[in-house]
């Protein structure tokens, strides 16, 4: 485990020396404070507003920390010739790779704490207002549950994340980190489409055998991102409930686990 940890520990504090995640975290953080402003709306569509700004801004903004970060770890350890030595040392290639996604993890998750704690800030000065009932009739929030499914559907982006990352640092072993990241974000966006493509693969949607075959197959293996979005939740007044967090952080687990098991297998056939 000591190996796994000089390598976790080097790498993240090698991706917060990174100028261009810097940026992006400030840039995200600008973004969701702004949301502040948005006073000039209704009650009920400011908190749409408020929400779809802040979370959507975390999901997204901590998407492309995840995949600029690790389709670049082992990569840059490669162009620098610096792996030759890490790997000379008793660091074996899995304990090497172990290393690296948990320290690019850390640098991610540590990236989202801090946008998701400058959200719950403003939400919570925001908040108050939306449990109340404006002159107009407008809708009124329960605080009870919406508190509690902010600061949960802020622990699902970390997971969520933490899939993205386990894609984007297996992708750099076996192609370019540009090639990479290609994949990474081709790989999100087609996994927050998944309902779409089950959809299309019931025999009911009138698809060929073969492209119901291909949909099928593509909505079993690709992640399905957009069971970590529960922004709906929030909106509808409806508790996110601890069964369903826990299913959907326990797949999250055993996605990373796969990913993780070939990355190996591609890493170890790799010549470095």
């Amino acid at each position: 485990m000591r190996p796994i940890f000089r390598v976790a520990k080097a790498t993240f504090h090698e991706g917060w020396r990174r100028r261009f995640l810097n940026g992006i975290l400030i840039f995200a953080i600008l973004i969701i404070g702004s949301s502040w402003v948005f006073t000039y709306l209704q009650p009920g569509a400011e908190l749409k507003m408020l929400i779809d700004v802040g979370l959507g801004s975390i999901r997204f903004f901590g998407m492309l920390i995840a995949v600029f970060l690790g389709t670049r770890l082992i990569p840059d350890e490669i162009e620098k010739r610096t792996i030759y030595t890490l790997l000379s040392k008793p660091v074996t290639r899995m304990q090497f790779l172990l290393g690296k996604f948990l320290g690019g993890l850390a640098t991610v998750i540590s990236n989202v704490a801090l946008m998701g704690i400058t959200f719950y800030i403003v939400f919570a000065i925001k908040a108050p207002q939306f449990a109340v009932p404006s002159a107009e009739g407008a809708p009124q929030y329960s605080m009870e549950f919406m508190y509690a499914n902010v600061a949960k559907a802020i622990l699902l982006s970390f997971f969520e994340l933490a899939v993205v990352m386990g894609i984007a640092v297996v992708a750099s072993v076996v192609f370019s980190w540009i090639l990479a990241a290609i994949f990474t974000f081709f790989v999100y966006f087609v996994g927050q489409m998944s309902d779409f493509f089950g959809h299309l693969a019931d025999p009911d949607a009138g698809a060929s055998p073969v492209a119901r075959v291909l949909l099928g197959a593509i909505y079993r293996i690709l992640p399905h991102f957009d069971v970590f979005d529960v922004r709906e939740s929030i909106l509808t007044d409806i508790p996110v409930v601890w069964p369903y967090m826990a299913q959907t952080m326990g797949v999250a687990v055993v996605y990373i686990g796969i990913v993780l098991a070939l990355g190996y297998l591609f890493f170890n056939q790799r010549e470095v």
